[in-house]
């Protein structure tokens, strides 16, 4: 027997179901037929995929690793497949449904997108969380959607749906430039428990609970005493008095204000683009992570990791200081 992407496939939905019955009704097939064809793709690969349990059955180590080769290669043909009728069909549907969660990264998408796809209709959404985004992608209700996560607050990601990167970019303390703590070249979170902070928005999926739980660890109870604004009017109340806040690198520079990252607490933000392997928009997908990923880099130091981690934050702590706005002279 030679195998193929549908013996994949098998692998795949008995993986998913946790148990041959159930990827059987999944597949539409008799479980008498999906358990003799398992064994045959098992003697192909020369070791047992899954161990029998009472209750189902589990990936070996091997069986693991075939998994996640064999999800790869099925998104990789689904893109394949919508990228070759999307080219047939002069482009595909005429609008593009953009969702996301309150973030910059939402118009450098949308941008990017119309320079792909001039011809469509654009339509774009955003969403109070993650969760909900994934969901109208999930349910078809979006082509394409922008969603976030930070430390303790991680994205939904159902397995049916593809997930890319965008970038993991530190966050930054904004304060004013002539506060207490504007003269140090890195801040401790616990440094600025006595001072009152803007609280993330909510729509910022998940990044006021990550802040939360980090000074929290910090030992103290963050003193939100703002709440709502979007990244503009937050920094311009930072800029205002000694309110602080928590900024992604990529904010744009703000008179008055200063970005400094922290000293000890790794804080991120990972952004990421989702959509459907099926979908028509999937062949212009990768094209669209390039060209917005240069866009939001193009003048700024990047910080792309796989996986965010002291590590990678203290080496860019240690790093020359990110660029800042020009600090107005003290008024007397």
């Amino acid at each position: 027997m030679e195998l193929g992407l549908r013996h994949l496939q098998v692998v795949v939905a008995v993986a998913e179901a946790g148990s041959v019955s159930r990827a059987a009704a999944t597949l539409q097939i008799a479980q008498s037929g999906l358990t003799a064809q398992l064994g045959r793709i098992e003697r192909e690969f020369g070791a047992p995929l899954f161990l029998r349990r009472s209750h189902g059955v589990e990936p070996t180590e091997l069986g693991t690793q075939v998994v996640l080769g064999a999800r790869l290669l099925i998104d990789q043909f689904n893109d394949l497949i919508a990228a070759a009728r999307t080219r047939a069909h002069g482009g595909g549907a005429a609008t593009v449904r953009l969702g996301g969660v309150d973030s910059p990264w939402i118009s450098t998408v949308a941008a990017a997108l119309r320079g792909l796809l001039p011809d469509h209709e654009q339509i774009t959404y955003v969403e109070e969380n993650s969760e909900a985004v994934v969901e109208l992608v999930r349910t078809s209700r979006l082509d394409l959607a922008v969603i976030t996560e930070h430390p303790d607050a991680p994205a939904p990601k159902p397995q049916r749906l593809v997930f890319r990167d965008l970038g993991v970019e530190p966050l930054l303390i904004g304060l004013r430039f002539d506060h207490p703590e504007a003269g140090r070249d890195r801040i401790h979170l616990a440094q600025l428990a006595e001072y009152d902070w803007i609280a993330p928005a909510d729509k910022e999926g998940g990044l006021r609970q990550s802040l939360r739980t980090a000074c929290e660890r910090a030992g103290f109870v963050p003193r939100f005493r703002h709440f709502g604004a979007d990244h503009g009017t937050a920094a311009a109340i930072v800029g205002s008095g000694t309110t602080v806040g928590l900024f992604p690198l990529t904010s744009a520079s703000v008179p008055d204000v200063v970005f400094r990252p922290l000293a000890d607490e790794p804080l991120w933000r990972r952004t990421m683009l989702v959509w459907q392997p099926g979908s028509p928009l999937a062949g212009v997908a990768t094209d669209l992570v390039t060209m917005a990923s240069d866009e939001v880099f193009r003048s700024r130091k990047p910080f792309l990791v796989l996986e965010p981690d002291p590590v990678d934050y203290r080496r860019y702590v240690n790093s020359p200081r990110p660029t800042a706005a020009p600090a107005s002279p003290r008024r007397t």
